[in-house]
């Protein structure tokens, strides 16, 4: 039977950069490799936000994104 064996995981922080000219917000994304798969919620927003604190705009999402290995 196969499943999934998790490999990789990275920080994705989604940043609003500004609006365009009817409004609408302008996003732009940062992602750091090397996170740890198992790395929890609370553990993942607490770093997302003290790195979005040095940043120069504001933070709109944090995603944690896993990649997995099927065998």
């Amino acid at each position: 039977m196969a499943e999934y064996q998790p490999i990789a995981s990275r920080l994705t922080l989604r940043l609003r950069t500004g609006a365009d000219e009817w409004g609408k917000p302008k996003l732009r994304s940062k992602s750091i490799a090397g996170i740890d798969v198992a790395a929890e919620a609370a553990d993942v927003q607490a770093v997302a936000n003290a790195i979005a604190g040095l940043l120069a705009y504001p933070l709109v999402e944090i995603q944690k994104v896993d990649t997995d290995r099927v065998q």
